[in-house]
């Protein structure tokens, strides 16, 4: 199965943070043996919906699946491959502690769409199988949703298409609420420590990545 791990990042602020991030997910391509690709040029806005050219990428590539992660995570050196026993769509379930559901109704009914929401996953980390691109479906051209960027969308897109959701361990998807929930240490316990939230002050937001580098390291993670 030929596989790939997407990023995007766009512009000169946020080529900082992948600077800092690239090399762990290219040495996690490296151990498990699939190509790295980052989308480094916006597609539409918001510019977190360009994700929707991973399905563009598996069928000109000939990839059967993808995992992508977005430019601020840290990948564990210990982290095994993400795509093992995926299913068609693995991502992590946010929605079993915070509420978006209603949200989800709201925005499908919107555009004509009635689901009945069972979960509500982070797209910061997921992997799709060719099998599950319809999930990438993008929104009328010019009525994109700015709802978490383009995650409440996808999520409807995940029902509307009967999609069906292999649950990600919180941590492959470690931000602050789910280490706070879970009582997991972002050191110890995260095989990728995902900094969602936290891209208002991005200097802040390097320092952090920074110090947490060094503390895998210290940890030979």
């Amino acid at each position: 199965m030929k596989q790939a791990l997407v990023t995007q990042s766009f512009g000169e602020d946020w080529q900082k943070i992948i600077d800092l991030t690239r090399p762990r997910m290219e040495a996690y391509c490296k151990r498990h043996s699939c190509d790295f690709i980052l989308i480094d040029k916006p597609l539409t806005h918001p510019a977190q919906y360009s994700k929707s050219a991973i399905g563009n990428i598996m069928a000109t590539k000939g990839y059967d699946q993808v995992t992508f992660v977005d430019a601020d995570v840290l990948i564990a050196a210990d982290c095994p491959k993400l795509s093992e026993d995926a299913g068609v769509f693995c991502a992590f379930d946010e929605g079993a502690y915070l509420d978006r559901k209603p949200d989800m109704v709201k925005l499908a009914g919107a555009f004509g769409g009635v689901i009945e929401p069972k979960f509500y996953v982070n797209t910061g980390v997921f992997v799709v199988h060719t099998k599950a691109v319809g999930i990438l479906s993008m929104p009328p051209i010019g009525l994109h949703p700015n709802h978490f960027a383009e995650q409440t969308w996808l999520n409807v897109m995940a029902h509307l298409w009967n999609i069906p959701l292999t649950e990600l361990d919180p941590s492959f998807n470690c931000m602050t609420s789910v280490e706070s929930h879970f009582g997991l240490d972002r050191y110890k316990d995260a095989m990728i420590i995902h900094y969602a939230g936290q891209s208002n002050d991005l200097t802040r937001l390097s320092n952090q990545i920074k110090e947490d580098e060094a503390k895998l390291v210290e940890l030979g993670r």
